[in-house]
């Protein structure tokens, strides 16, 4: 029977919140207290201004990391949460409110919790909470009220995949490859696998091109007993091979392929998950490879960002508009076996159509000096910080509210009501007047997550590796600088940016997926069937390697590029 593998959410909430219970008091306490949540009891580190620092296991380690400065060390009890559903990624900031030491706390002193926890700022950026809080003044937040607040305002992500599901096309494709193979010319034990083949694959498939499962099963019984026989290799087209087996490259690719049909090793996803067929097959990817598919990552803004321009991707991978409304990267993706007969998703590209061409102008800009015009930009946040002056007139608003709800509350007929609320009208009137001028100012493209380069592509090898776990992939390789160009002259402008983006750029944001997903980050050699090699080649490598795949089942920071994060890797 063929597994098929689903395809992952991009992000989950790993965390929910659950507040803390009072100790009750009177009768039936005991019962009450058997309800009560699991606690992890720690030490945490507190500044002069008494906001957390860090969090420990044990009072000894606080005070060793306290000592010589001014800190305090006390004592925590934060509820235990376990995960819920997990998707490929999540918001280690949504994360780090809920594990917070102190149930409430003012805006700013959230902001700094938030920085001594290492948030990034990019995190902070794209979710909205940095500008959330900044404008929030003195207001104070419970866990439950930020977090509820949080889910709100930072944007929702998904991801439209096209392809072709099914072992049919991988049967047929490695037919098609087996059949250029003269087996006179190779070792005999490579020729005889071959041959066997050549002769029964076009028996897997009836004339409707549907898969004859019988005819699978038995082949995979008859070449598993031929890996044992002639390699002596049990279960080989269940347990794939050892990198330190004796077995020639030509047995391994097609020992891959079919291992990826039969559904032990590369599993391909289910019909519903995809849209619709790929609409760049063949397209500027390298020769070889099968079960091509495209995926395109969308971002649906907060409540504080609804009203801003909405972006229509570039290219358009044959799907109406609304579908991809938003959407701030791509990935182009082929499977692969490499020389070691590791089977791989191979990513052949990652390009933002959003980002591209604005993060080049920024670039231009810094060299030259020269600024950019209102509208080379990004369109105008609707989250920012007010100017100081607007700033004043919503605390002034937030406290004509205040006011209203107390008198609501006590004295509806309070003659004061209807003052309060012409008061609360002039300054509403205001607030939206400023923010319709500062709305025309700035591009049509919002500013959507994970900007420049490094960013995006961090992003999607992280999420590619998350679905390699599930698929039972050996991991997730990547083009180099030397694949991209392959084609192109080096006086072409793409020639030079892929140097940079498939160079420098992408290594750094493999090393930081590494960190955070255990996943090795290693080089492998990806040969074309027309013979033609290449090195050098990225691989975040999950073969053999359960540490990783523990870490990557229980979700990834989004951001956070390593480290542990309230015992997540």
């Amino acid at each position: 029977m063929v597994v098929k593998a689903l395809l992952p959410l991009v992000l989950r909430n790993i965390s929910q919140y659950a507040p803390k219970l009072a100790k009750p008091v009177g009768k039936g306490s005991e019962k009450v207290l058997s309800m009560k949540p699991d606690v992890k009891a720690g030490f945490s580190v507190f500044d002069e201004a008494g906001l957390p620092i860090q969090d420990f296991k044990s009072e000894r380690l606080a005070a060793k990391f306290a000592e010589g400065t001014k800190y305090t060390v006390g004592k925590t009890t934060t509820p235990k949460i376990e995960p819920t559903d997990t998707g490929a990624l999540f918001y280690a900031s949504r994360d780090a409110i809920i594990q917070a030491p102190q149930e409430k706390m003012g805006a700013n002193q959230w902001l700094s919790y938030l920085k001594a926890r290492n948030i990034k700022s990019s995190e902070m950026r794209d979710t909205s909470l940095g500008n959330f809080l900044a404008n929030a003044g003195n207001k104070s937040f419970t866990k439950g009220d930020l977090v509820k607040e949080f889910d709100e305002i930072a944007p929702k992500m998904d991801v439209v995949a096209l392809g072709s599901p099914g072992p049919e096309k991988i049967i047929s494709n490695l037919y098609k490859q087996m059949m250029k193979v003269d087996t006179q010319a190779q070792d005999p034990r490579v020729g005889g696998l071959v041959s066997y083949l050549q002769n029964n694959l076009p028996n897997l498939l009836a004339e409707d091109s549907v898969l004859v499962q019988k005819n699978l099963d038995g082949m995979v019984a008859n070449v598993n007993k031929y890996m044992e026989k002639t390699f002596g290799v049990k279960g080989a087209m269940e347990q794939g091979l050892e990198l330190t087996a004796n077995v020639p490259f030509g047995i391994r690719e097609p020992l891959s392929a079919l291992s990826s049909a039969v559904g032990s090793r590369g599993i391909n996803l289910t019909k519903k998950d995809y849209v619709k067929g790929p609409a760049h097959a063949g397209t500027q990817t390298l020769p070889g490879g099968d079960n091509y598919r495209e995926f395109l990552f969308k971002s649906t803004p907060g409540k504080l960002r609804q009203n801003e321009p909405k972006y229509e991707y570039a290219h358009d991978f044959g799907l109406p508009a609304k579908a991809r409304e938003n959407a701030f990267v791509h990935a182009r993706v082929s499977d692969r076996t490499d020389e070691f007969g590791r089977r791989l998703m191979f990513v052949e590209e990652i390009q933002s159509d959003m980002h591209q061409k604005i993060q080049r102008a920024l670039r231009e800009s810094k060299v030259t000096g020269k600024k950019l015009g209102d509208r080379d930009g990004y369109a105008r946040r609707e989250d920012l910080p007010l100017p100081a002056d607007l700033a004043a007139n919503k605390q002034q608003l937030d406290l004509i509210n205040l006011k209203i709800e107390n008198l609501l509350a006590t004295n509806p007929r309070s003659p004061a009501l209807k003052k309060l609320g012409e008061e609360r009208g002039k300054i509403r009137k205001m607030l939206e007047e400023s923010k319709d001028a500062a709305g025309n100012i700035g591009g049509s493209v919002p500013e959507g997550p994970f900007q420049n380069s490094q960013e995006y592509m961090e992003f999607v090898a992280k999420y590619l590796v998350r679905a390699a776990k599930d698929g039972k992939y050996d991991g997730v390789a990547f083009s180099n600088p030397k694949i991209k160009n392959r084609t192109m002259s080096p006086g072409d402008r793409s020639y030079q940016g892929n140097l940079a983006a498939y160079g420098p750029i992408l290594n750094k944001a493999l090393s930081n997926a590494s960190k955070k997903t255990g996943a090795n980050l290693i080089n492998t050699v990806i040969r074309t069937p027309e013979g033609q090699i290449y090195g050098g080649v990225k691989m975040l490598n999950l073969k053999d390697n359960k540490a990783a795949e523990e870490i990557i089942s229980k979700g990834i920071s989004a951001y956070q590029k390593g480290g542990v994060i309230h015992g997540r890797r």
